[in-house]
């Protein structure tokens, strides 16, 4: 009679789930989330300790109305310190229309949101931040997913870290349509590399309703659509580009001065080539020691030449150049104004530093000088400082 073998087995306790093996959508809410309690509470911690220079304040236009800290000193600091800049203009229009031309710079599908979403939130104000946290999810969602086709899911995980606390990141989080405008993009991009056209194609045409490099999805997509011989993609980039020019259109119907011209007539701005903005700036920055411009300069060039690495897929490629140029056609006084919060939309950027960066401490230098920065940029914005 044969022995009887005993099988021995070995009982382990269930592993817990690592971070880097969750889904994306749950990695996704999970930093936005975080990132979003974090803002807040820094937020809140600065705001009673800003200066809030009424002069300042009201050099900028749309102030007159701003929610007073002293009377509502819990309220300023979860909403009031958003309350700030772009964001003005913006809940200006959902509140009133394109009834100022200066206004027409900036696109309606934000605004248009803002009044839709203040129906259940009762405040504008209170709309803003929320669509753009909304936003930030779905964009590091499709950042993840779209990383993850080119790379492996730790790597991606990095790189959606390193673009978290990139330098005037925390304008993802505020009243701004950035997070809007690069989800939008982002997930177009997902979706053509899928093959599903028609919705990268209504995409396309949500992000050229919602800023002006909204059009900028059409190189990408002409790009996938040209590699993979697909038809349809040719209606996905004329979607993004239809979005701009419905909005141009309906200006021009109105009556509404250029965008040339009101850049060139409130907003201090004029279109250039990109080398002269590029050449002005090095200058200020070398011999008028402008430190303001130095900082976006290096940021600007850092997230510019990460995604130009030979590493990065060819869509990716060209539309950072195609954005490049369109950044700095602005010539801008002061100069480079809000370039740091433009090196954010470069997207392919972050993946390629995060693997040129790898795992070890190189990495952790970056993200946590990224990180101081961005926390600094963050406290000067509180205190209506022009850095965004």
């Amino acid at each position: 009679m044969a022995a009887a073998q005993t099988i021995t087995v070995v009982s382990e306790s269930p592993a817990l789930p690592e971070f880097k093996g969750w889904r994306p959508a749950r990695q996704a809410a999970l930093l936005t989330f975080g990132f979003r309690l974090f803002y807040s509470f820094v937020a809140a911690l600065f705001s009673p300790r800003l200066a809030l220079n009424e002069n300042l304040i009201r050099s900028n236009r749309l102030t007159d109305h701003l929610m007073s800290r002293r009377l509502h000193p819990i309220l300023y600091s979860l909403l009031g310190v958003w309350e700030r800049f772009d964001t003005l203009w913006y809940i200006e229009i959902a509140r009133h229309g394109y009834d100022k031309p200066m206004a027409t710079v900036f696109y309606p599908l934000y605004p248009i949101l803002i009044r839709a979403v203040s129906v259940l939130t009762r405040s504008e104000l209170a709309a803003a931040p929320l669509i753009s946290t909304g936003a930030t999810f779905f964009l590091f969602w499709g950042a993840l997913r779209l990383f993850d086709l080119d790379g492996t899911s730790p790597a991606s995980t990095r790189a959606i870290l390193l673009w978290a606390v990139w330098p005037a990141s925390f304008v993802f989080f505020a009243g701004y349509p950035d997070s809007l405008v690069c989800a939008l993009i982002v997930w177009s991009l997902v979706l053509a590399r899928s093959g599903r056209w028609l919705p990268a194609s209504a995409l396309g045409l949500l992000a050229g309703l919602t800023k002006a490099m909204g059009c900028l999805a059409a190189v990408p997509l002409l790009w996938i659509a040209w590699k993979d011989r697909r038809k349809e993609g040719l209606l996905a980039a004329a979607s993004s580009l239809a979005g701009a020019a419905c909005y141009q259109g309906w200006l021009l119907l109105r009556h509404f001065p250029s965008a040339a011209e009101v850049y060139r007539t409130w907003w201090m701005t004029t279109t250039v080539a990109p080398w002269i903005t590029l050449r002005d700036a090095f200058h200020a920055a070398v011999q008028g020691r402008d430190t303001l411009v130095l900082l976006n300069l290096i940021v600007f060039a850092l997230a510019g030449l990460a995604a130009l690495l030979p590493s990065v897929r060819g869509e990716c490629r060209l539309y950072a150049v195609a954005a490049m140029c369109l950044f700095l056609t602005k010539h801008t006084d002061p100069l480079l104004q809000s370039t740091t919060r433009y090196s954010l939309t470069l997207f392919a950027a972050y993946p390629a530093l995060a693997a040129k960066l790898g795992r070890g401490v190189p990495f952790a230098i970056v993200l946590l000088l990224s990180a101081a920065l961005n926390i600094l940029l963050f406290r000067v914005f509180l205190d209506w400082g022009l850095v965004v």
